[in-house]
């Protein structure tokens, strides 16, 4: 399986110390564009969680992207990249959280996958606990400033609690 991962993911389960569930859950075979690792390795990202990227950047295919097509204006240029990566190697999934990332890989028949969508899918897996699993996503939306509106959290509880 091929995965082509976005910043937001790779930057959030950092934050909460779960970015070795990427490979663990989707395999192997992670291909990352050049503009994703600029941007989540900054001067100004936290030394710890750096240092969590770069572990994990170590195990990735870390691709220069040329004749980057431009997907939508209201995406970075990180964004564009990932997904012009993602349609080029004909990517199973595009881990990504941006709502217009995922409509555009959508649209170009890539499966998007999000930071949530892969903490669910590691505790169907058994990857993490339910308690584990609800832990993350509220230290996410609580610590790390990760948005979400209302119903979708709702909707995650009560799949997390196996009421859904």
């Amino acid at each position: 399986m091929i995965v082509v991962a976005d910043a937001s993911p790779l930057i959030f389960l950092a934050k909460i110390r779960r970015l070795a569930l990427v490979p663990a859950v989707l395999g192997s075979d992670i291909r990352v564009p050049r503009a994703v690792r600029e941007e989540v390795l900054t001067p100004r990202t936290d030394s710890a969680e750096a240092d969590v990227l770069a572990d994990f950047l170590a195990i990735c295919r870390v691709e220069n992207v040329t004749n980057v097509r431009r997907f939508a204006s209201a995406m970075s240029a990180a964004d564009n990249e990932a997904l012009t990566l993602a349609v080029r190697r004909r990517a199973d999934i595009l881990l990504c959280d941006d709502r217009i990332v995922r409509l555009m890989a959508e649209t170009e028949g890539v499966q998007p996958l999000g930071t949530l969508g892969l903490l669910l899918r590691a505790m169907r897996q058994t990857r993490l606990t339910p308690a584990e699993t609800r832990k993350a996503v509220d230290a996410l939306v609580r610590s790390h400033g990760f948005r979400i509106d209302t119903a979708l959290y709702l909707a995650v509880v009560r799949t997390i609690e196996g009421r859904d």
